[in-house]
């Protein structure tokens, strides 16, 4: 299975970026979410990781009061509205592109939760999990790259789902 990790910014004026994860790692940056989701619906990953809430909401849901009560840093989606919502269009875009064929899984991951948990701060803590890294050009791929990786663990069975995917911590760390 292929995964996708999206560092989706605000808004269109600033490049997005997509990372696919599978026996090796691509990513690329794009300004609109036409191309990015012709970029998703051409490398069909079964999961994709996002980093912001898949929904807009006022005030905090239970499980982000959660993970504040357990000293997470993140974003809440109620004060990401502008991304939520280009998402939601993404998502719509991706959904109709593969009408009729799989249609990925959107998770939404925390690039920072993801780097903490997994202890992954560099390119040399990703390659300890087989994650090729050595064509990582910047902190938005390293973060899309997070956000695949974060699809992988949840696929696995390795993560739990706190309105953020939070993966679970590797033993002997």
């Amino acid at each position: 299975m292929k995964y996708c990790g999206l560092d989706l910014t605000e808004d269109e004026e600033i490049d997005s970026t997509v990372a696919f994860l599978g026996d090796t790692v691509e990513s690329f940056s794009f300004t609109t979410n036409k191309e990015l989701a012709e970029k998703i619906i051409e490398n069909k990953p079964g999961i994709v990781a996002v980093n912001t809430g898949l929904q807009e909401r006022r005030g905090l849901s239970d499980e982000e009061e959660e993970l504040q009560e357990e000293g997470k840093i993140f974003t809440p989606a109620s004060h990401d509205t502008q991304r939520v919502r280009r998402f939601q269009d993404l998502k719509m875009r991706v959904q109709q592109g593969l009408a009729g064929e799989d249609v990925p899984e959107f998770i939404r991951f925390d690039p920072a939760i993801t780097g903490r948990e997994l202890a992954l701060d560099s390119d040399d803590a990703l390659e300890s999990l087989g994650v090729e890294a050595s064509n990582i050009e910047s902190s938005r791929e390293f973060d899309a790259v997070l956000g695949a990786v974060t699809a992988r663990f949840y696929d696995q069975g390795q993560a739990h789902e706190m309105g953020v995917v939070v993966p679970d911590t590797l033993e002997g760390e």
